[in-house]
């Protein structure tokens, strides 16, 4: 009774007076039935004699403190007391009764009074949590759309349309942010589906064409690289690909799901997206002739091995290029092959996806992956046949001069040092190092030692397992047996070993050792290059 006048139990009687005077004087806004307004100004009636007669608030204040106060209400006066307990803020037990009520098919007029009493009780839920800090737009959007969905389907939309029109208004206001939030949930939350869906009606509903924003000081740009901040780079590719034919895509789309085929190609070792990123930058250029992709088309070929288009398109080899930009020449020109893969790293960064954001990718991990490997072999790259003569162990020639058709200034490979230096900026596979220094370095220069005589024109292979075990016993052998038969040789001779670090197990039996090499070619040609290697039993079992 306090609640439903607005009083406070330590009112006096002219207290309690005029909360009920305040509260006829101002009657429900919306279409209640005359019926749900008599019943509500009868149940004020009631709260106001009881608390204005002595006895009886005396004895009502007592069943109050005892938690035993029932009172029975006769059935058409109950949508009069949904309507005063809404107004006095009773919202979940409004609509607990509701619910209750609309199962046992009242009524029409009946049954729409007690719909807008819930869609109001609803309102009132939006609105605490819009209040609460921070806001939770999802609760707020969610009970907003059951306000209109009761309005609409049980025939009280016509007894407040100021009321539908308000919650239509909030809802293309808070539908954005609230479908951010979802989206924002983690990934594996099944809640989240409801983010991904209403983005897509959301940027499907406004098309090219359409209007310029989408609710919520959203422009559809604006909106768009939001949402697909919170999407995978697999459901950025997914929504682009079942977008409508009828919405052609904008140029910020185009380019935003390029990266992320670019970012899914790398992540998930499937070149073939990079090729279907480049289709979109060649689409891109047609739909505006102004963008600049050169680097983005140079850096796609390179990652699928297309050594003439990526030159091409950084006009490395045409100085009247139009794609040529003197700050990309020189740091090539400067750094080589090594620049130029690193430039590539560099560029590999995907903050515009939730599954990329923050990863440094490595060219290593992408090009030494045999689904890679297998893909660029197929077509022929020279950048498959680099990383297969790193595995070998072997120079072939053909690599030779496709490299130094590319690099021609740069790459002297005469030493076994410089060409595993240039496969390591490459990104080819290293295993960790360690033990004692003196010990592991003692173990380096023999080893480096029977290699050179097994890689040598006498093609020594004996020695080989007085240094190497387990694989890398087998594969040492297999590699010498093949340049043997083909054969090739390397010279060269070991100039300095350094002890980088040592990594010994927990059980003292096995150790990983980082060394940095330098040796040096027939030429002249220093070399300077990293190895790790694995070791169990004291011989080396791994490396790379």
């Amino acid at each position: 009774f306090y609640k439903i006048l607005g009083a406070e139990p330590h009112f006096l009687g002219d207290g309690i007076r005029r909360a009920f005077e305040s509260r006829i004087a101002k009657p429900p806004q919306y279409g209640y039935s005359t019926e749900a307004l008599v019943g509500r100004r009868q149940m004020l009636q009631i709260a106001h004699d009881t608390l204005t007669n002595q006895s009886s608030r005396t004895e009502y204040d007592r069943a109050l403190s005892e938690d035993a106060l029932t009172m029975d209400v006769a059935w058409d006066k109950v949508p009069g007391v949904l309507c005063v307990l809404q107004e006095a803020g009773e919202a979940q037990l409004v609509l607990a009764t509701g619910e209750h009520l609309l199962q046992d098919r009242p009524p029409k007029r009946f049954k729409q009074d007690v719909v807008l009493a819930m869609a109001l009780a609803y309102v009132d839920i939006s609105r605490d949590a819009m209040a609460a800090s921070p806001p939770d737009v999802i609760c707020c959007c969610e009970v907003l759309e059951r306000a209109l969905k009761l309005l609409q389907e049980d025939g009280a939309s016509n007894l407040a349309p100021e009321l539908l029109a308000q919650i239509d208004e909030t809802l293309e206001e808070i539908t954005p942010r609230c479908v951010l939030e979802l989206l924002a949930l983690p990934t594996d939350e099944k809640k989240r589906q409801e983010g991904l869906q209403g983005a897509k009606n959301i940027l499907w509903s406004v098309g090219r064409g359409g209007i310029a924003t989408v609710g919520g000081g959203f422009s559809r740009e604006a909106f768009m690289n939001e949402a697909f901040l919170q999407m995978t780079s697999a459901e950025q590719m997914d929504f682009f690909s079942k977008t409508p034919n009828s919405i052609p895509p904008e140029w910020f789309e185009i380019y935003s799901v390029a990266l992320a085929h670019i970012a899914q190609a790398i992540a998930s070792k499937r070149p073939q997206f990079i090729m279907m990123a480049d289709e979109l930058f060649e689409q891109l250029q047609k739909f505006n002739i102004e963008m600049d992709l050169a680097l983005e088309r140079a850096l796609c070929s390179l990652l699928v091995g297309d050594i003439c288009n990526c030159r091409m398109w950084l006009g490395i080899d045409n100085e009247s290029s139009s794609y040529r930009d003197p700050k990309n020449i020189e740091f090539v020109v400067n750094n080589s092959l090594p620049g130029l893969c690193k430039l590539l790293e560099t560029w590999l960064v995907f903050p515009r996806s939730r599954d990329t954001r923050g990863t440094q990718f490595r060219l290593g991990d992408y090009y030494d992956d045999p689904k890679v490997l297998s893909y660029l072999e197929r077509m022929e790259s020279h950048l498959a046949a680099a990383a297969a003569i790193a595995k070998l162990g072997a120079v072939k020639s053909s690599a030779l001069q496709a490299f130094s058709k590319v690099f021609p200034d740069a790459l002297k490979i005469i030493s076994a040092g410089t060409l595993l230096a240039l496969f390591a900026v490459l990104g080819l596979k290293c295993l960790p190092p360690r033990m004692d220094a003196k010990l592991a370095e003692d173990i380096v220069r023999r080893w480096q030692s029977i290699k050179s005589k097994a890689l040598g024109p006498e093609h020594t292979v004996t020695a080989l397992q007085e240094v190497l075990g387990g694989n890398m016993l087998k594969v040492w052998a297999d590699r010498a047996a093949e340049i043997e038969r083909h054969g090739w040789f390397w010279e060269y001779a070991l100039s300095g070993v350094t002890i980088d670090s040592i990594t010994v197990s927990v059980d003292g039996r096995r150790a990983a050792v980082e060394a940095t090499i330098e040796e040096v070619g027939p030429k002249n040609d220093d070399a300077k290059y990293t190895a790790r290697y694995e070791m169990a039993g004291w011989r080396i079992t791994e490396g790379a």
